[in-house]
């Protein structure tokens, strides 16, 4: 058995049925294997197109044709396509990295020195909006030559089907697109992350960047707002445990913000220092203030201090990690443990803070209310103070009968000082972190009596600070799942509370819906994240083939607008899959996966479209 198949311009009328049945089959692309019987005698024929002879060369029954494409034909268009791909990126790429150093370099945040490694670390992630483009031109560049020296058309006349043309284009595609996803996955968030500590890296071109713009600085990894008039560097003495660099600063101006936006305490100083230190890529900066006036919120004092020296500041490696800078296998880390992440982890604090508040109150009112008495210690335990005949009024103490309440000091349990008052106060103090709420006494009075019979009781300290109520029982929240804390919330009584109490109950809930809305969007960015880069791989592969495609079907017409043609539809596919992974971002939604996926449906549908056109045409 064997085949007899006839190229284009071929008569084939003296060939009988078979023959023009295998000829018209061909036309159309339906004949894809040499298997239609035509001799007897096991002879395949093939029919030249320029010769008079019938038969051109002969195989025997049991061999098969050659290749459609040989495989130098499609190295040759492979090579063509890398080459100019590589080009096109490496110029996109170059042009796109400058501008994301643009913003840092007009922040002064740059030296000469550091704008190089910058602009080589922003490349990488740069690649995932060039490839795609850089592609789409390669594909119309090769195609459109090949088609305009008729090579598409030889390879066609030579058995070819459109798509064996268009099979490089294609297998690069392919390869594109397993580039595409490690990129995205493994390359990019990890550059992001370099870029960003690499931004960080030196806080003193922080400081100085911001006293230039007149702007106030936020430490990095702290609620800390720091302002000067003037700032430069200064000379470090050496020596093993001198800092990396010192700042001077003039005019200075520190804010610590509380967890509602609102100054806990504030600094100024006529002079600043700031020291950075290092140690295993972490940094470490430690202030120093002179001449310094220290202002706390809640209180009715300034205090001025000659020398004012804070905790030093971990800056850590300089940034906190969002979702942008994880991998695949982070984000399905984070979306396990997502109250692990800092945003949520802050939220929870500050719920459990809230609820602690509660209880203390709620306790501190069912005490005085039945017993009119309360005992509050200090931090070591050494003293403790008594409130008698009192009863609570807000945050104010008020004589539960008569015109005094007797405010007593003990000292290791023994009574040493009474203080008669007509009011005092009690206040919470729940700014220091990772300790329990304590509480605040204020008190003013010239009425001291001495218990221990050494004659005057000496000046009532008008605030004592660091309290603890005495029997108060302990709330470890810590260990709480987010639903039991949740549902600790909603089971705190709306109505029979105390002033204070019943304000903590309403922060414990404010506390307690922005955990929710704070885990709601982490989970909601994961989604984005993921989607955003499934979407961002695909539209390599089809943005080369889309190009390739174009160029074949617009025969003849400059390449140039044959790239505008795909390179149009491609901006858009780039604009919906950022628009739709910021509307998954606010919430997941299936119109927001529509909408990122919207670009990538439309290209393919081209695709189809044009590739259907060559087939008829």
């Amino acid at each position: 058995m064997g085949v007899e198949c006839f190229p284009l311009g071929v008569s084939v009328s003296d060939g009988g049925p078979a023959v023009r049945r295998a000829e018209t089959r061909r036309r159309r692309g339906m004949l894809k294997e040499f298997a239609t019987p035509v001799r007897p005698d096991g002879v395949v024929r093939i029919a030249p197109d320029l010769r008079g002879s019938r038969v051109l060369r002969e195989w025997p029954r049991t061999a098969t044709m050659p290749s459609p494409m040989s495989r130098i034909l499609f190295r040759h268009i492979t090579a063509d396509l890398i080459r100019i791909m590589l080009l096109t990126a490496s110029v996109l790429v170059t042009v796109i990295a400058f501008g994301a150093a643009i913003r840092p370099i007009m922040q002064n945040l740059f030296g000469p020195e550091d704008l190089a490694q910058f602009v080589l670390l922003a490349a990488v992630p740069m690649l995932q909006f060039a490839l795609p483009f850089a592609g789409a031109f390669a594909g119309t560049i090769v195609y459109a030559r090949l088609s305009a020296e008729n090579e598409v058309l030889a390879m066609s006349a030579a058995g070819m089907s459109y798509g064996k043309v268009l099979l490089p284009a294609a297998a690069l595609g392919a390869a594109l697109f397993v580039l595409m996803v490690l990129l995205v996955d493994l390359g990019v968030p990890r550059l992001w992350t370099a870029m960003d500590r690499f931004k960080t890296k030196d806080p003193t071109r922080l400081f100085l960047s911001a006293v230039e713009r007149g702007e106030a600085l936020s430490v990095p990894g702290t609620a800390t707002q720091l302002y000067a008039d003037e700032a430069k560097v200064l000379e470090v003495p050496e020596g093993p445990s001198q800092p990396v660099t010192r700042l001077g600063l003039a005019g200075v101006a520190a804010i610590e913000l509380g967890p509602d936006g609102r100054p806990l305490t504030e600094f100024t100083a006529e002079f600043a220092t700031v020291d950075v230190y290092r140690e295993n890529d972490s940094a470490y900066i430690k202030l120093l203030f002179r001449n310094a006036t220290a202002f706390r919120d809640g209180e009715d004092a300034l205090v001025v201090v000659p020398q004012a020296e804070p905790e030093a500041i971990d800056l850590g490696r300089g940034i906190r990690l969002r979702p942008k800078h994880l991998d695949f296998s982070g984000l399905l880390a984070l979306w396990n443990d997502v109250e692990g992440y800092h945003a949520v982890a802050g939220a929870r604090d500050r719920t459990e803070r809230a609820l602690a508040l509660r209880d203390r109150w709620a306790y501190v009112g069912a005490t005085l209310e039945a017993t009119g008495a309360l005992r509050l210690s200090d931090t070591g335990g050494r003293r403790t103070y008594e409130i008698r005949n009192a009863r609570l009024d807000g945050s104010l103490l008020k004589p539960k009968s008569g015109d005094t309440l007797d405010l007593v000091e003990l000292e290791r349990g023994v009574a040493t000082r009474r203080a008669s008052v007509s009011e005092a106060s009690l206040l919470a103090d729940d700014r220091v972190r990772d300790a329990p709420v304590r509480f605040e006494l204020q008190a003013r009075t010239d009425t001291v009596a001495d218990l221990r019979g050494f004659g005057g009781g000496g000046r009532w300290p008008p605030r004592i600070v660091g309290l603890e109520p005495v029997g108060a029982p302990a709330t470890n929240r810590a260990d709480v799942s987010v639903e039991a804390l949740l549902a600790a919330v909603a089971d705190v009584p709306k109505a029979g509370l105390i002033a204070p109490a019943a304000e903590a109950a309403a922060a414990a809930q404010s506390a307690a819906q922005s955990l929710v809305e704070e885990a709601r969007l982490v989970r909601a960015e994961i989604v984005a994240r993921i989607v955003q880069r499934i979407n961002q791989a695909l539209a390599a592969p089809l943005m080369i083939v889309l190009g390739a495609i174009l160029a074949v079907r617009l025969r003849g017409t400059n390449p140039l607008q044959i790239y505008l043609l795909s390179f149009i539809p491609a901006i858009i596919d780039i604009l919906l899959i950022s628009g739709g992974e910021q509307m998954l971002k606010e919430a997941t939604t299936a119109a927001g996966i529509l909408v990122a996926s919207l670009g990538n449906i439309g290209l393919l549908a081209m695709i189809a479209v044009a590739y259907r056109q060559i087939m008829r045409n």
